[in-house]
């Protein structure tokens, strides 16, 4: 029986020195994993972008004086863009921006005469940016999709020759109504977020002097690749 009792009492005091022995001992500091940010949702942020685009431009109809003298465009014309702006994301997929475009455009003939159009175009435009395939729309970007439409004026100059009578040349500026619709992709990066799409670009019309020309309700059609950069 003492036996017994003089093992238990080795045992104790052993495991008694080992622990203070142990807490003696320099304690190594824990290592913990670095974990990412949470992305809790978009937060607002200021961007500027710019943009180039190919058209091809078609009339509704195109009136010539004296009046009434009207003629369907005979062939589309062909031109190019490019524009920059400045807006602000709202956080909930909403957008909106100040666009002003430079646009050129020449070969839209009607009635033997065909115009060479130079425009400037300032916008007012919202967009809606939606989700695509699950992963838009958050910091880590993704593709998304967008849709969006604008209201604004335009500033012509428009020049116009005839096939077969070079003294029947004209030129002349004017201003007019101009809206747009737009759709396309977009790949968001962070940062930056680049995107092509098409957009209709209407103007209510554009003229010239001598002719008479008087284009109605013309719309170009683009093919139009932008970049935005944003400010948080």
């Amino acid at each position: 029986m003492l036996k017994w009792i003089g093992a238990a009492l080795f045992a104790a005091a052993s495991m008694f020195g080992t622990s203070a022995l142990a807490a003696d001992w320099p304690q190594p500091e824990p290592e913990y994993p670095e974990l990412p940010e949470v992305d809790y949702g978009l937060s607002g942020a200021f961007y500027l972008r710019g943009s180039v685009a190919g058209n091809a431009m078609w009339a509704r109809n195109v009136e010539f004086c004296p009046c009434p003298n009207s003629a369907t465009p005979t062939d589309m014309g062909w031109g190019y863009s490019f524009g920059a702006g400045a807006g602000y994301e709202f956080g909930n997929g909403f957008r909106t921006d100040l666009t002003v475009d430079w646009l050129r455009n020449t070969g839209l003939t009607a009635n033997g005469y065909s115009a060479d159009l130079r425009s400037t175009v300032a916008l007012a435009n919202v967009y809606y940016d939606f989700d695509l395939g699950g992963m838009g729309l958050s910091a880590d970007g993704g593709w998304q999709g967008y849709v969006g439409a604008g209201l604004g004026k335009a500033w012509h100059y428009t020049s116009a020759t005839h096939a077969t009578n070079p003294d029947l040349a004209a030129g002349a500026g004017n201003r007019s109504w101009a809206g747009a619709v737009m759709a396309g992709v977009a790949y968001d990066m962070g940062a930056a977020v680049a995107d092509i799409g098409y957009r209709a670009l209407w103007h209510k019309g554009f003229s010239t002097q001598g002719s008479g020309m008087w284009v109605q309700d013309a719309v170009a059609h683009e093919i139009r690749a932008s970049i935005r950069y944003r400010f948080y």
